[in-house]
């Protein structure tokens, strides 16, 4: 008996190729991408059906046997990535009796990694902004056993490295800056816009964009909109100047300040900070199941009760919390059982289409100076990360990692789109066919993958509420309330959540409480006074 594949539900995450035990699996790559299996290699072992988020594997003689549960939980996650986890660790410190359902082999959804020829490849991912991140917080606050290696850790700056098409190199965003904005006259004018950033007493309209928002303070100069479209908003949304909004500015910009100076990640990457949430979660008596998929979140007049298993068991909660995606939200709950403007605009959110290329290295691309890498100019802006930066274990002894990300434009020829990068990463590296020993594509499009990554066409308020139309009904993830730096809004989402079933003020949202906002405003006015000492200086 074959294993059917649904060629047109891929998205492109490669998920099934690293996780094949037996190397089996291969990603075909033309104008689109799909998979195939090589019948010689295949065991049947029946991974694949459980490492495709999207369901593309089907062969029911090789399903799972379904894992025992109770018919009764005080509370029950469904989707086990890094808002579902960390939600459930919050519920198991306080003592409920907490349900984790994936429907995937592991845990972590995009915020993890699955080992590949001995490299840890992320699922996508590609850093914790490190211990002062607001995931880093949350994992403090939660007890969760992770070990952090920061910038204060390593002897090297660790810094951005900034590279344009025209051949200039800057070492460090503040000598990027000062080159673009023209030396200390205009780092002054800098200041100020980073003034106004900390002042929580200020704010703009929804609509009004991040380009508006820089020309306010510089007007015309299109190189530094773009150097700030390449640091900020791609690299943190994967949008652009014109469709992220100026209050999402403000916040990505001040997330992205305060957490550099305490730079770094997880001894082990992300995984570790999902290995360190399941940890709480089982120590304090939580279940986690994964290869369990929920077909329906059950309701009676009005509130959610519990869910059905695709394989008919119904189990029984007060609370639900939602950890799967928008699109899954609907199918989960029934249109029918949503408000029409929820469901409106649950369907209005827009999508990322971003894709990535994990590059297992001989030598590190970026130096032993470096951890990041932004280059502005050419057809595509790349982002990229060195995780083996901070932590070399993530790869084979004496091998490295780069991690490149971009946002994809149409028509999204994939293989168009790898030859494009390719082209721009050899003239960035001469060396890069010499040093590149792996690479592994990734795209993030269609369904679950990108439905979860960072654009949404949305910011702050506009943002779904933790707190869903249904009582006893809780969503978390990307989707959620906050600002800031891609996954890192989830936390700020979560803490909602948990103050909302808990009470407990622990989780009340740090950025609402009165401390951070005079925090904020004192940060504010020493950018005032920095930025009129550079006016001083000629």
């Amino acid at each position: 008996m074959a294993i059917d594949i649904e060629r047109s539900r891929c998205s492109g995450c490669s998920y099934c190729m690293l996780g094949c035990p037996t190397n089996a699996i291969k990603m075909e790559i033309g104008v689109d991408i799909w998979p195939t299996i090589d019948a010689d290699l295949c065991t049947e072992c029946g991974e694949c059906l459980y490492l495709c988020p999207n369901n593309v594997f089907s062969a029911a003689w090789m399903e799972a046997k379904p894992t025992e549960l109770k018919d009764h939980y005080e509370a029950i996650i469904v989707g086990a990535g890094i808002g579902g986890l960390m939600t459930a660790a919050g519920l198991a410190r306080a003592g409920k009796k907490v349900l984790v359902l994936e429907q995937l082999s592991f845990i972590g959804g995009k915020y993890t990694h699955l080992m590949h020829e001995n490299y840890a490849i992320t699922t996508a991912a590609w850093t914790c902004p490190g211990p002062k991140s607001r995931v880093g917080k949350l994992c403090t606050k939660l007890e969760a056993p992770i070990q952090w290696v920061t910038i204060h850790d390593v002897k090297a700056r660790g810094e951005h490295w900034v590279l344009t098409k025209d051949g200039r190199r800057f070492g460090s965003t503040d000598e990027a800056q000062e080159a673009l904005v023209g030396g200390a006259q205009g780092m002054a004018k800098v200041y100020q816009w980073i003034a106004d950033m900390y002042d929580p007493s200020v704010s703009y309209p929804n609509d009004m964009t991040a380009r508006e928002y820089i020309e306010q303070y510089f007007p015309g100069n299109e190189e530094y909109i773009k150097y700030v479209e390449t640091i900020i908003t791609y690299c943190f949304a994967s949008q652009t100047v014109e469709t992220f909004s100026a209050n999402e500015t403000k916040r990505a910009i001040v997330d992205a300040l305060e957490q550099m100076a305490v730079w770094g990640t997880a001894i082990g990457g992300t995984a570790a900070i999902v290995s360190g949430l399941e940890r709480v979660i089982r120590e304090y008596g939580g279940e986690i199941a994964t290869r369990t998929k929920v077909e329906s979140i059950l309701l009676e007049d009005g509130r959610a009760v519990g869910v059905k298993l695709k394989d008919g068991r119904v189990i029984n909660a007060e609370v639900v919390v939602h950890n799967a995606g928008m699109k899954r939200l609907i199918e989960l709950v029934g249109e029918e059982n949503l408000p029409v403007q929820y469901v409106s605009h649950l369907r209005g959110a827009v999508p990322a289409v971003v894709a990535a290329m994990i590059l297992g290295l001989n030598e590190p691309l970026l130096g032993k100076e470096h951890s990041l890498l932004h280059t502005m100019g050419w057809e595509r802006t790349l982002n990229s990360y060195a995780p083996t930066f901070f932590d070399p274990k993530l790869a084979p002894p004496d091998k490295h990692m780069l991690d490149v990300f971009w946002v994809m434009q149409p028509p999204y020829n994939l293989k168009h789109e790898l030859e494009l990068v390719r082209a721009q990463l050899l003239e960035v590296f001469p060396n890069f066919d010499q040093a590149v020993e792996m690479q592994v594509p990734m795209f993030f499009r269609g369904m679950w993958t990108a439905e979860m990554a960072h654009r949404l066409g949305q910011s702050g308020d506009q943002r779904l509420d933790p707190v869903s139309p249904i009582a006893g009904l809780y969503l978390v993830g990307y989707d959620c309330i906050g600002y800031g730096m891609a996954g890192d809004i989830i936390p700020h989402g979560v803490e909602k959540a948990l103050y909302s079933i808990l009470g407990d003020p622990l989780y009340e949202a740090e950025d609402e409480k009165e401390s951070s906002r005079l925090a904020k405003k004192a940060k504010s006015l020493l950018f005032k006074a920095m930025a009129a000492g550079q006016k001083l200086k000629r």
